[in-house]
């Protein structure tokens, strides 16, 4: 199969996409929810990441949970370019850019609002925190207005209530920007040596997306390779500063000050924006024609396979286990998501992603994997709404319950999950941003 990559690709969904990020944001929610119920045994250390003993490794400090941000960076990948030519094509090239800036800040708006409820939650007292805890009420408060309005069938006043939310999210976005960029001058600086706050997936989905932007306009096969050049050089310039070691601050290496802030937080930003360049090169490819696609996928085994050699080539002397186990070379670390980790999950997902094409030819309208890739921010905010709610509720009890209870608490909850999926499939019902 092969296909045009312009604006109108993207009005017809392919259904090997849906399920992918489908399942992407299936292993998000569930995986977090089993992680509560520690009598399932093995199927609960499912959530956890690398270092942790309990994680589950395919390869030295590589968990299965760490492959999950960057196959969702992948979902975001695939349709980043033809959904910025669709709009482009629409509503013109500075609308697009306009649209996709603030789309991208409301995912880390959205992220730090995650932050603002959680610090609610733990009572936390720092000034700042009290500023993100402000804006993420008036987002709640202005919200749940705006729903009261829209019931009401007062349109124009639940439209105008709607963009103040916008803005308000939008707000929360350019703040975490900012708090990340000071937290990561006075970490190099050594004027501190802790994280001002956590970043989660949709912090690095958002600010992956600023930084692949700027590129977004290019056509052609010429844009193509502009990308993926793009890419590249922003994971070297970030394996530069990863290998290296700052003199004045106070950590023993660039990678343990990087790791200090969930993720890397700003300087991760950018290793998963080169993530996400790269990505858009193999999506051109892919629409261009799968033939494409796996040669550029052959040709990209080859580095990976020889950095994979490297990293076993240099661990430890005596290394029996792989939680942990740091190569001498360009180590596995999801926590300062060095550039092995990057180059590493970014072919597993890609691999991963030509699996799930494979089975485009399957048609079914039980699909829940694609019910679930059609409304992955919703579904995500629900997740964090309602099951860290139970979460929080009923979290005492989850760890004493039985295997047979754990199972079928968990095997409701999904089944609960996907019928609202279904439902919200059925109704049309999409999140925007």
């Amino acid at each position: 199969m092969a296909n045009t990559l312009n604006g109108t690709q993207a009005t017809k969904r392919i259904p090997s996409i849906d399920r992918f990020r489908g399942t992407v944001i299936f292993c998000m929610i569930v995986f977090q929810f089993i992680a509560g119920f520690p009598n399932l045994g093995a199927i609960s250390h499912i959530s956890s990441h690398a270092p942790k003993e309990t994680a589950i490794y395919i390869l030295p400090n590589l968990a299965i949970a760490d492959v999950v941000a960057p196959m969702f960076i992948l979902a975001i990948g695939l349709t980043y370019i033809p959904s910025f030519r669709r709009r482009a094509e629409r509503s013109g090239t500075k609308v697009a850019v306009l649209h996709f800036l603030g789309r991208y800040l409301s995912l880390i708006g959205i992220g730090m609002c995650m932050n603002g409820i959680n610090n609610i939650l733990n009572g936390d007292s720092k000034p700042l925190n009290y500023v993100i805890i402000a804006l993420t009420i008036a987002v709640l408060v202005s919200g749940l207005i705006t729903l009261i309005l829209k019931a009401c069938k007062a349109k124009k006043a639940g439209k105008v209530c709607g963009k103040i939310v916008q803005y308000l999210v939008i707000l929360l976005g350019v703040l975490g920007i900012c708090i990340t960029t000071v937290n990561f001058i006075m970490l190099c600086l050594g004027k501190t040596d802790h994280s001002f706050g956590y970043w989660l997936v949709l912090h690095h989905i958002g600010f992956a997306g600023l930084v692949a932007l700027p590129f977004a306009n290019l056509k052609g096969k010429k844009g193509s390779i502009i990308r993926l050049v793009a890419g590249i050089i922003i994971v070297a310039l970030f394996a530069l500063f990863h290998e290296g070691n700052l003199p004045h601050d106070a950590f023993d290496s660039n990678r343990e000050l990087i790791d200090v802030v969930a993720d890397g937080g700003l300087s991760g930003g950018f290793a998963y924006g080169g993530m996400l360049l790269i990505y858009t090169f193999f999506a051109d490819m892919y629409y261009e024609s799968k033939k494409n696609y796996f040669i550029s996928l052959g040709i990209f085994a080859v580095p990976v396979a020889a950095l994979i050699a490297a990293v076993f080539a240099t661990l430890p002397e005596g290394t029996t286990a792989w939680a942990g186990a740091l190569s001498s070379f360009l180590p596995i670390n999801k926590g300062s998501v060095s550039p092995s980790y990057v180059i590493i999950t970014a072919f597993i997902s890609l691999v991963a992603f030509a699996v799930y094409d494979a089975f485009n030819f399957y048609k079914s309208r039980f699909d829940p994997l694609a019910w679930y890739g059609k409304n992955p921010i919703l579904l995500y905010i629900i997740e964090f709404a309602v099951i860290g709610g139970i979460n929080a509720a009923l979290g005492d009890f989850f760890k004493t319950a039985s295997v047979l209870v754990s199972a079928i608490i968990v095997i409701v909850t999904v089944a609960l999950l996907t019928l609202f999926a279904y439902v919200l499939n059925k109704k049309n019902v999409v999140l925007k941003l």
